[in-house]
């Protein structure tokens, strides 16, 4: 962008001597870039670069005559001319390049353009703002055109304002590219000029005419706040200054005074014209807040900043006499009453040491303070006096305090005086080294024995026998001191241990616990008095019934197991315990007797068979140790059901009766004694083995059977042999015994029974023993006899299928039937197995015989078959065709042509094709024949038709003829004459165009090969599709 030039004029003399002087000359400076580099501004095509150029040119060359014109000037006032006013021309970059008409012609086009701006508008104006809008440069003339200016981005604008007349200087107040501006900040009741001028890039225009506006009037200013004139105790005098009345005179001022309890709690006390008011009825001493306003015809201004002025009043009297509130060892709390009439105190020290007099410690409106920095135990005097704005009340009366004493330094440690000894020592300490400023009142000694400190001895001496101690104990001994100042700190703890003694006699001991017969355990308690040492251990002894001593148990613990007892032996047993001084004093003998043992072991058992399933058991008692057997334990092992002993009896009893016994089986039995003092050892086991029996019942749910209608097959598993080959079987049918001595085969088939019969029947086993029990017996019913197969009859017959039906069309018994077909072979194969009574043959040849055969099935099985039934099926009807093709159509004729049907072996097929018009009711043969066309004549003009064709079968037996169904029918309408000609002709082109020649294999093929091409793509891009999802999702 050009920066404008600025005109420095400089003043230049020659003298005689060649000299050069000060004289006035024009020196343009400012930055200007190098001529080769691009414009500053975004010119739009190259007829406005041109113009730019041509501008730059003739500004300087108009610069360069106006420096040429200054220097050839005659001096006036002393060589000094007036400085060259600034033009409104723009001022452009420094070239050297030639100007041209056309270029100077082109400036003076814009430069005329920009100065065209119109006056600016005025609107919406208040007290503080208004809103100005222009317009932008317009002119008809058609040289402007050429230019292509865009008004809403090229143009650029600088608003002008003065608030000081139409000649005044300008401020400029906006530059930019809008149309409107909003100015802020005016002042009320103001005239303000305003103009504005237009830019395009470096040139711009002369500004608009000047036109004026004056802002609306408002409320006053806010006034400032009132100023203190005097006072005295129930009045104060304030003014103020007069406020700026925007526009309008003012017609008062409005002062507000509160209670003076500090509230906002205003009231109007003068609203005049007057500056100054003098408000009384105030109280003395006391602070009252003033604010002012001022109100014209508008409106009331806003009501200044409150200040606060104050009454006068008298000065204070003389306070009270000061008070301690607390007192430290460094610093006394001094306390004193506020009264309405002080404001501020002085506080005053004086210290007899340092015998300086009363010196200030505190000034300020605070009733307590805290005077610190002082000395331990020391007197300092105090006084006070309370001042205000009258003037200082008289000092209070003189008063003394003295601070606390520090408490004193701990005493020394207290140290061992003289021997240990057993009950008793003797203990003394030093006095502090700092008594904290005041005496030691007393020392106090303390003592913890294990249950804490408690204290031993108060007063002045610094020893203490201490007495009444317990043996080998130890005690903890410590010690403090009290002065005026407090209770010192307590000195080191010093331990000490009295002398041990032997331990006391310990309790007797006691049993821990049953005694058995060889052991017993035995448990103890710890001396009362351990002798003030730790036992080290405990010794028992023990007295046997010989009256022989023996030591059992030297330890530590407090109980022990004695082994090695007699059963039922009276022993007696002593304990003691050792400290480091030695042992202590047997214990008073404990009695005790061991307790009885368990039996000894028992003889073998005797075993008395008395059946196949039935044995007795008999066994001695062994001897009891010393308690009376209670009861016997009988076990018993029988290899089959477990491999170990299960127990078989409990009880007093010598001897048990086993029954339910396996015949055969080998048993082993074995037995204990059981007392108070536990079981026995088990006897050695004694096995005895049960004679064989008759064989075992067979059970029920193993006999398995099937029936027919005169025979029942069983089959069941063998029962238990019990000890014997079984040799055969009895089955029972309803009475009849009948032998089986196949005993491998477990099965018979019991024959020539009645149909739908029932049996019981039963089975049992033999064997050289004697006769098993018989089985359960199952009732079972002989099923009846298979049903006779009913007739065949044909219900319905096709050309390609025959419908069967047989029975009497009632199922009741849901008979299962089977139908069969004769193949080509003669070989039938069922095509039919269900409970429905009809079958429909389908996919059958015409004219063809068939045979078929059946047989019924239930319960009780298949039954016979049925005689064979041979049935024919009928001649096929020739099939529909498709609608016949109408194409040659005149004004009264066509030819009609439709498919050719596939020959039905050697009868002849024939063709009939039928009209219908709209002028008759139903269709009329036209033509019967074997050709596929056929020429209608004679039709009207203008007319609809419909043709239809159906087929006819000659059947060459003589049988007759079959005729197929008519195709659906074709409509046409013949022509008029005059269309007759041109309709040939456009039916033969549409003939022509409609016929399609076969596609070729070639053809076929590449059709294929692109289908399968595009169906490649197709998968690639889905599987492309589902890697980049899969990705996705993967990722995020």
């Amino acid at each position: 962008m050009v920066l404008a030039l600025c005109c420095h004029v400089i003043y230049c003399v020659v003298n005689t001597c060649g000299v050069v002087s000060l004289e006035y000359f024009v020196l343009f400076s400012g930055p200007s870039p190098p001529p080769s580099g691009p414009p500053s501004v975004h010119l739009q095509d190259e007829r406005a670069q041109k113009v730019h150029q041509r501008l730059k040119h003739k500004v300087y060359q108009r610069q360069r005559e106006n420096y040429s014109n200054t220097q050839n000037s005659p001096r006036k006032d002393n060589g000094r001319e007036p400085r060259f006013k600034e033009r409104n021309s723009a001022s452009v970059e420094y070239q050297e390049d030639s100007n041209s008409p056309g270029e100077e012609e082109d400036a003076r086009i814009l430069m005329e353009l920009l100065s065209k701006i119109q006056p600016v508008k005025v609107a919406e104006i208040s007290a503080r703002s208004a809103l100005i809008r222009w317009s932008h440069p317009e002119d008809s003339n058609e040289k402007f055109q050429e230019f292509e200016i865009d008004p809403l981005t090229d143009y650029k604008y600088k608003l002008f304002l003065s608030d000081r007349g139409k000649e005044a200087k300008s401020r400029l107040v906006y530059s930019g590219d809008a149309v409107e501006y909003l100015l802020k900040d005016l002042k009320p009741a103001t005239e303000y000029w305003i103009c504005i001028s237009a830019l395009l890039d470096d040139f711009k225009g002369d500004r608009s005419e000047a036109i004026s506006f004056v802002t609306n009037a408002c409320e006053p200013e806010t006034p400032l706040v009132p100023k203190f004139v005097n006072r005295t105790k129930t009045s104060i005098a304030v003014k103020w200054n007069a406020v700026v009345d925007n526009g309008s005179k003012v017609l008062g001022y409005s002062l507000e005074c509160d209670d003076g309890k500090c509230e906002d709690n205003f009231t109007e006390v003068y609203s005049d014209l007057g500056r100054q008011f003098k408000v009384t009825k105030l109280q003395a001493s006391t602070c009252y807040r003033f604010r002012l306003a001022a109100f014209n015809e508008i409106g009331k201004s806003d009501f200044s900043e409150s200040v606060c002025y104050s009454t006068s009043g008298s000065a204070p009297s003389q306070p009270d006499q000061l008070c301690l509130k607390d007192a430290f060892i460094t610093k006394l709390v001094l306390g004193w009453t506020k009264r309405p009439s002080d404001d501020d105190f002085t506080l005053q020290m004086e210290d007899d040491i340092s015998g300086h007099g009363f010196l200030p410690v505190y000034n300020g409106k605070d009733t307590v303070y805290a005077v610190g920095g002082l000395r331990r135990n020391t007197k300092y005097t105090f006084r006070m006096c309370a001042i205000n704005e009258e003037g200082q009340s008289k000092w209070s009366e003189n008063v003394v305090f003295s601070t606390l004493s520090d408490k004193p330094g701990a005493p020394s440690k207290p140290i061992l005086k003289g021997r240990i000894h057993s009950n008793s020592f003797r203990v003394s300490w030093d006095a502090p080294k700092d008594n904290g400023g005041a005496e030691i009142s007393q020392y106090v000694l303390e003592m913890d024995d294990g249950r804490g400190f408690e204290v031993i001895y108060t007063g002045m001496d610094m020893e203490f026998q201490c007495d009444h101690l317990e043996a080998g104990h130890t005690y903890k001994v410590r010690t403090l001191c009290t002065s005026a100042g407090g209770h010192s700190e307590y000195s080191e703890v010093t331990s000490i241990t009295t002398l041990a003694v032997l331990p006391a006699s310990c309790q007797p001991p006691k049993l821990q616990g049953k005694p058995k017969a060889t052991s017993l355990h035995l448990k103890w308690s710890s001396p009362s008095y351990t002798g003030g040492a730790p036992i080290t251990e405990y010794e028992v002894c023990m007295t046997m019934p010989d009256n022989t001593t023996r030591h059992v148990y030297r330890g530590y613990d407090t109980d022990s197991l004695v082994a090695g007892l007699l059963p039922g032996r009276v022993y007696l047993f002593q304990v003691r315990a050792y400290n480091k001084a030695g042992a202590g004093q047997w214990s008073d003998p404990l009695e005790a007797v061991s307790g009885a043992g368990p039996p000894d072991r028992c003889k073998e058992v005797h075993v008395q068979v008395k059946s196949a399933h039935s044995q007795l058991v008999s066994w001695e008692e062994p001897v009891n140790n010393g308690a009376t057997i209670t009861e016997f334990r009988l076990e018993w092992l029988n290899q089959r059901e477990s491999p170990e002993f299960i127990q078989l009896y409990v009880g007093p009893a010598l001897n048990y009766e086993v029954k339910g016994l396996t015949p055969a089986a080998q048993y082993s039995y074995r037995v204990q004694a059981i007392n108070s003092a536990g079981p026995g050892p088990f006897s050695a086991a004694t096995s005895s083995t049960t004679p064989p029996s008759s064989p075992g019942v067979i059970s029920s749910s193993s006999i398995k059977y099937s029936v027919t209608a005169t025979a029942v097959t069983l089959s069941w598993r063998a029962p238990s042999a019990n000890g014997a080959d079984i040799t055969s079987y009895n089955v029972d049918c309803n009475g009849n015994l009948i032998s089986v001595f196949d005993t491998d085969l477990l099965e018979y088939c019991v024959d020539s029974l009645t149909p739908e019969t029932v049996y019981r029947v039963r089975v049992q086993a033999v064997n050289s023993v004697g006769v098993g029990p018989f089985s359960s017996p199952l009732k079972i019913q002989t099923r009846s006899l298979p049903p006779l197969p009913p007739r065949i009859e044909c219900a319905g017959i096709g050309f390609n299928s025959l419908k069967l039906k047989w029975g009497d069309s009632k199922n009741v018994d849901f008979m299962q039937y089977t139908l069969e077909m004769a193949g080509k072979n003669g070989s039938f194969a069922p095509i039919y197995n269900g409970t429905s009574q009809t079958f429909k043959v389908n996919k059958l040849s015409e004219q063809t015989l068939y045979s078929f055969r059946l047989f019924a099935a239930n319960d009780a099985g298949n039954g016979p078959y049925s005689e064979e039934y041979t049935f024919c099926t009928s001649k096929a009807p020739p099939p529909t065709l498709k609608a016949p093709k109408v194409w040659d159509i005149l004004e009264n004729s066509c030819k009609v042509e439709w498919s050719s049907t596939k020959q039905m072996g050697d009868d002849l097929i024939l063709y009939q094709l039928q009209l219908h018009s709209s002028l008759e009711n139903e269709f009329r043969t036209v033509y019967r024949g074997s050709e596929i066309s056929y020429a209608l004549e004679g039709l009207e003009q203008k007319s609809e038709y419909r043709v239809r064709v159906g087929t006819v079968r000659v059947c060459s037996d003589g049988s007759g003829e079959l005729c197929g169904a008519y195709s659906p029918g074709s409509a046409f309408t013949c022509k008029s004459h005059e269309l007759v000609s041109r309709s040939v002709k456009t039916c033969a082109a549409l003939q022509a165009s409609t016929e399609r020649k076969p596609l070729t294999d070639q053809q076929w093929a590449v059709i294929i090969l692109l289908c399968f091409i595009l169906l490649g793509i197709l998968i690639a891009f889905i599987v492309q599709q589902l890697l980049s999802y899969s990705r996705h999702v993967a990722t995020g």
